[in-house]
């Protein structure tokens, strides 16, 4: 049941927060963590079965209805830094969600590293840190939810990955994405502790790609992490049959 409720949280995250695309003003929890998103194609992911899938709306039209506006301190709108829509893309800018999390890019970093598992391609573009300062009880209830946690406080940082994954079979598959990442500070994590991969379940036509991303919390020295080792998840038949078995770590600098 913990875990539908994540999902759910996270299905919100993802559908909702879109913030690269447009100026509109959505609620949300973590505008930078769709950013990622906001150049991928839609695609529905395949759930595991309809009590999952039904669980996972009722979860998320429950967070969506308690969320409500938070208004950016005036002092903000008038900082050269203050990004109101769209991304992040320096150092030192910053946005607010309206659950009341200020998000600050503290690092960001191209990589063009390209790895492939049972011939579905990763092409990592893109690592950033960001500084998540939540301002209200919302904001670090909808966090802890959102990264399978209860240790968030007040102050943390999110390690977010940007790939592109590519389907170079003859038929369709099923992706388990990225199913974890460990720091060179000594952190590891996965989806079941403080980690979300917009990948998993993801389906790929012959020929298809998308974007997705990771986000991990990240708790040892954030701001000292020079590369990342991660996972490549297993590869499926949409039946469910085994094509791939999940990779050995593959290393990803911030050059």
């Amino acid at each position: 049941m913990l875990k539908r409720s994540i999902f759910g949280s996270l299905l919100l995250i993802s559908g909702l927060l879109l913030s690269g695309c447009t100026a509109k003003s959505t609620p949300s929890y973590h505008k930078t963590a769709a950013q990622f998103e906001s150049e991928s194609t839609t695609s529905k992911k395949v759930p595991k079965d309809k009590t999952t899938k039904a669980s996972s709306v009722k979860a998320s039209s429950s967070t969506k209805t308690k969320l409500k506006s938070f208004k950016v301190p005036p002092k903000a709108q008038h900082d050269k830094n203050y990004i109101k829509s769209g991304q992040l893309t320096r150092a030192k800018q910053y946005t607010y969600d309206q659950a009341g999390t200020k998000v600050s890019l503290t690092e960001v970093k191209p990589t063009t590293k390209t790895v492939t598992n049972g011939q579905v391609s990763f092409k990592f573009t893109q690592i950033r840190v960001l500084k998540n300062q939540p301002a209200t009880k919302t904001a670090l209830k909808m966090a802890n939810q959102a990264l399978n946690t209860d240790q968030i406080k007040g102050t943390y940082y999110t390690l977010q990955l940007k790939y592109t994954v590519t389907n170079h079979r003859n038929a369709t598959v099923n992706i388990d994405g990225i199913t974890a990442l460990k720091t060179d500070q000594g952190q590891t994590l996965t989806p079941a502790t403080q980690m979300y991969d917009s990948g998993a379940g993801t389906q790929l036509t012959k020929d298809g790609h998308k974007n997705r991303f990771t986000m991990a919390l990240v708790t040892s020295a954030p701001t000292k992490i020079k590369h990342v080792d991660v996972i490549l998840g297993g590869i499926f038949t949409p039946s469910g049959k085994t094509l791939a078995k999940a990779s050995a770590f593959q290393t990803l600098t911030l050059n």
